[in-house]
């Protein structure tokens, strides 16, 4: 495993180059970017990247096919869609608040999807951006006064500073929250819709058993693999909504 970040990364990646080992797995953006600039010749095998198309190792998401030809992978963007739509199934029409931090690439690319795929599933998006904890906690509160009857918890990882807060006021009724944060706890959310890691470590096991077994990375095209964990907590669904699910979330 060699750590995204800092001299750390880069010493750990050059003696995992210099092992000249027959294949290495890439995991997260940060990684791909650094391994794919350094490494044009051992193949590579990318996972839990959201666009790899702004990192060297691919060029044009409209040619998926066409990349650096020593890597290949899959592309994981977060699941906003589902979210908002599965939410939406479950909760009806209502405003939803999302707060994100604007130094933060993850947060700020899923700000500015977040309005026009709320609309699609005609929800009302609110925003707030804050930087630091005390704005944290100054943004959820104008989310809540501007109306927000749902406030949607981003897979970034500067939401895991408000995480907390905002959880709590989830099991206090204060509010509704659907989270897509994978490494939060889940209570306090009435509906988690995150990438099931478990299923994209498999997937991410095929692809790298195919490049060992001698098919070449550069004919095979990036493919986009988003496998979902979505659950419900019923118990807080029924305290705070007061019916029971009836299929609305499984679509039956």
């Amino acid at each position: 495993m060699v750590p995204e970040f800092g001299t750390e990364g880069q010493e750990a990646l050059r003696r995992l180059r210099s092992r000249r080992p027959p294949l290495i797995i890439v995991l997260g953006t940060p990684a791909l970017i650094r391994t794919a600039a350094a490494e044009k010749s051992i193949p590579l095998v990318f996972a839990s990247v959201a666009n790899p198309y702004f990192t060297g190792a691919a060029y044009d998401p409209q040619h998926p096919e066409i990349h650096q030809s020593n890597a290949t992978g899959l592309t994981s963007p977060p699941p906003l869609a589902a979210a908002l739509e599965h939410g939406a199934r479950l909760l009806g029409p209502c405003p939803w608040g999302l707060l994100y931090d604007p130094l933060d690439g993850e947060a700020l690319e899923i700000a500015a999807q977040f309005p026009g795929e709320a609309r699609r599933f005609g929800l009302t998006p609110l925003l707030e951006q804050s930087s630091d904890p005390v704005g944290d906690h100054r943004g959820l509160a104008k989310l809540l006064h501007r109306g927000a009857k749902v406030i949607y918890l981003p897979p970034a990882k500067t939401a895991e500073r408000y995480a907390p807060q905002l959880l709590a006021w989830g099991r206090e009724g204060k509010v509704l929250v659907v989270n897509s944060h994978p490494e939060v706890p889940h209570q306090g959310a009435i509906l988690y819709v995150a990438l099931d890691y478990e299923k994209l470590g498999q997937e991410t096991a095929a692809l790298a058993r195919r490049v060992r077994q001698g098919e070449s990375p550069a004919r095979i095209p990036i493919t986009e693999k988003s496998p979902l964990k979505v659950e419900v907590d019923e118990t807080l669904l029924a305290r705070l909504i007061g019916y029971p699910l009836t299929g609305r979330i499984r679509g039956e």
